[in-house]
This record gives structure tokens, C-alpha cells and sequence, in this order.
């Protein structure tokens, strides 16, 4: 399917997927304690009907929501490790490192009204997960390179296709919770909020050049120190990768094998390489123990790279004034 979807769509037509699991229920908090990212220092920003605060003050949120106007949290995986997680797994199955990436955390109370006006993402992937409610949304075919990103709504047309698919053209529907979308780069979009809304859009952008992919860059984490606002309890029957890694390949006959991973590099032996190659994506094992003693998973449970404890949802960090959220205001 990574390679069907990397072939026929990565950079071609919109697509939409319905989920297969309710994995994605647990990537961000509750709408409150998303809220709550500002009151730990979390840059924000509202808008409605593309008129924008930057100004983050905590004190206009009630009111805000409230108007129908849209919260926003740019670069919100560095406080929401389980965003970052998956960011982790889109850029290594389908994207490649070293592409300037972004994430935006949306939250609204829905009032019909829209917060950016028909408008595109210039030369960026996106995708889009609908986490909680519903949004309306409108898009249509790619605009030329260099249109202005702000459009005009009057190029919407009265008729609408059915469905997202491949006749390219315009498509009004509604994102249902666990719904995620694909956009190619350049793609018109119009979003309306009918009713209590949180939603992530996640953007790489595209090399404006002939530069190779990093595979290095594969490993990045950018999750802000500070504390967790809570820990999640122990499983007793599933282990979770704990930070992305890079397996190199395993030569024939060799006993060990090189694992690359942030900050660092560690010698693992050969017997624990086919479960190694699998943390690029940082994947989850259902039903599954760390044993005793040997084995595979106990190697890598060993080096801190599973445990049976899941990331937690949010973190306090330390220096709010550090966060990258702040260079968008």
C-alpha cells in the first residue's frame, strides 16, 4: 500500500482515507487539555474570516471559541509527543528527511464560520487528521506556481463532484472523525466549522532543488524538554517504540549490525535486526511482552528503545519561549 500511494498519489490528486484501527484517538488530548497547551506557554493563534490575533493572550480564548473563530498551535508535536510519532512514520513511509516540516493543531467550537478563506499551501505535502467532529471542507485542482496563497472564493463553482477522486476537479464534503487527507502541493482549500472541532495539519515542504533526501534526517526529533503533564500507566500486553531509529543493512555473515539513532550510535547483534528495521516508523506491538530474559525485544527493550509504556500525550516544557511556534507569529 506505502509504495501503491508513493507512486500513484504523493504529489498527484487529493485522497482520502478512512480509518482502519482507533489508533489515531490517542495521538492528541482532550479538546480541554489541548486548550491547556496555552496555558503552559504554547504559542497560538486565532482567525475568522482571515482576520488573525497573534497576540496569544490566553485571556481572549474564551471569547474567541466562543465568536466561532479558529485556535491554532503551530509546530504543536514539539509539546505533543504522539504527533511527533507520527510525523515520524509519514516522513520515513512516504516523504523522505531533510524537507522543512510543520504542524498545526486546530481547535474550534464551530459557529459555520471559516478562519482562512479559500487558500493553498504553496509547494508542500499535506496531511490532514480529523480527530475530533466534523468540518466541511471545499478543494479543488492545483493553482499555478506562484499564485498568491490567499484566493479568491468566487472560483469555487456551483457544481461539485462527488467524491475526491480522479477527475481532479472541485469536491465539497465533510471530514468525518479519523478521516485523513492527502493534498498535493498547490492545493485550493476552503474549511468551515459546524461544530466542536480538533484537527491536525501536518506539511512538508518540497525541495526547490535537486537535493538528495537525508536519510539522517529520518531520525529527527524535535520534542521540546520539560515534564510530562501525565505518565502514561504500564501495558501489560503491547510495546511501543520509544524513539525513531535507523537500522544499516545486515552483511551476510556479520554478527553485529550498526543502529543509528538521535544523538547516537549503538552495535546491536544480528538476531535482533529484523525488529530493528521496523523503528524507522516507531510502531506499536499489540498483544505483545518483553520476555524475561533474551530474545530480540528484550535486547531492545534493554537499550530503551520499547518499553510497554506508551509516550505521553503532552509535555510541560521548560522554555515556552523557546519553542519553534513562535517564529510564525
Amino acid at each position: 500500500m506505502e509504495h501503491s500511494f508513493r507512486r500513484r498519489r504523493l504529489g498527484g490528486r487529493p485522497a482520502l482515507l478512512s480509518p482502519r484501527d482507533r489508533a489515531w484517538r490517542g495521538i492528541v488530548p482532550t479538546f480541554a487539555d489541548c486548550l491547556a497547551l496555552a496555558e503552559a506557554g504554547s504559542p497560538f493563534q486565532t482567525a475568522v474570516e482571515r482576520r488573525y490575533d497573534r497576540s496569544a493572550d490566553r485571556r481572549r480564548l474564551p471569547r474567541a471559541l466562543a465568536a466561532g473563530e479558529s485556535v491554532f498551535f503551530p509546530q504543536a508535536h514539539q509539546v505533543l509527543p504522539r504527533l511527533m510519532r507520527l510525523m515520524v512514520a509519514l516522513r520515513s513511509t512516504f516523504l523522505g528527511g531533510g524537507r522543512e516540516e510543520t504542524s498545526f493543531l486546530f481547535l474550534a467550537e464551530g459557529q459555520g464560520r471559516e478562519a482562512m478563506g479559500l487558500n493553498h499551501d504553496g509547494e508542500t505535502d499535506a496531511f490532514w487528521l480529523q480527530v475530533e467532529g466534523r468540518r466541511h471542507l471545499t478543494i479543488g485542482p492545483p493553482v499555478p506556481r506562484g499564485t498568491p496563497e490567499d484566493l479568491d472564493f468566487r472560483r469555487i463553482p456551483a457544481r461539485r463532484a462527488a467524491g475526491p477522486g480522479p477527475s481532479g476537479g472541485w469536491w465539497s464534503g465533510t471530514l468525518a472523525p479519523g478521516t485523513l487527507l492527502y493534498l498535493p502541493p498547490r492545493t485550493p482549500h476552503r474549511v468551515i466549522y459546524h461544530d466542536r472541532s480538533i484537527a491536525l495539519s501536518l506539511t512538508w515542504k518540497r525541495s526547490t532543488g535537486r537535493a538528495r533526501p537525508d536519510a539522517m534526517a529520518l531520525l529527527d526529533w524535535d520534542v521540546a524538554a520539560g515534564r510530562a503533564d501525565r505518565v502514561p500507566p504500564e501495558s501489560r500486553d503491547c510495546l511501543f517504540a520509544q524513539a525513531p531509529a535507523l537500522a544499516a543493512p545486515l552483511r551476510p555473515g556479520a554478527r553485529v549490525f550498526t543502529l543509528r539513532v538521535p544523538g547516537g550510535v549503538m552495535m546491536l547483534p544480528a538476531a535482533a535486526h529484523p525488529l530493528a528495521r521496523r523503528l524507522a516508523v516507531m510502531p506499536q506491538w499489540p498483544g505483545v511482552r518483553v520476555p524475561p530474559r533474551g530474545g530480540a525485544l528484550a535486547l531492545l527493550a534493554a537499550h530503551g528503545l520499547v518499553a510497554p509504556r506508551d509516550l505521553p500525550l503532552r509535555i510541560i516544557p521548560t522554555a515556552p519561549k523557546a519553542l519553534d511556534g513562535w517564529r510564525f507569529a
